[in-house]
């Protein structure tokens, strides 16, 4: 079984804390689910921001800073 996502482990990607764009490492990747029902999202956990580890949805990701100010 082959299990996609729209971002890997390593990724450099970009996201918004606290008003403000921000460069992060992609730390782990946890997939979602498709069922009939129910719908689940990958989520994914950026590596050591400020003492934590916070978890964002592929929807508040973005590869390019260009692409996350694009979206506001």
């Amino acid at each position: 079984m082959i299990i996609e996502t729209k971002y890997d482990p390593a990724d450099i990607v970009w996201i918004m804390i606290q008003n403000k764009p921000k460069e992060c490492t992609i730390y782990q990747v946890q997939p979602g689910m498709h069922m009939k029902a129910h719908s689940y999202r990958d989520t994914y956990t950026i590596e050591g921001y400020n003492g934590s580890s916070p978890t964002f949805y592929d929807n508040q990701i973005f590869k390019t800073k260009e692409e996350l100010i694009n979206s506001l």
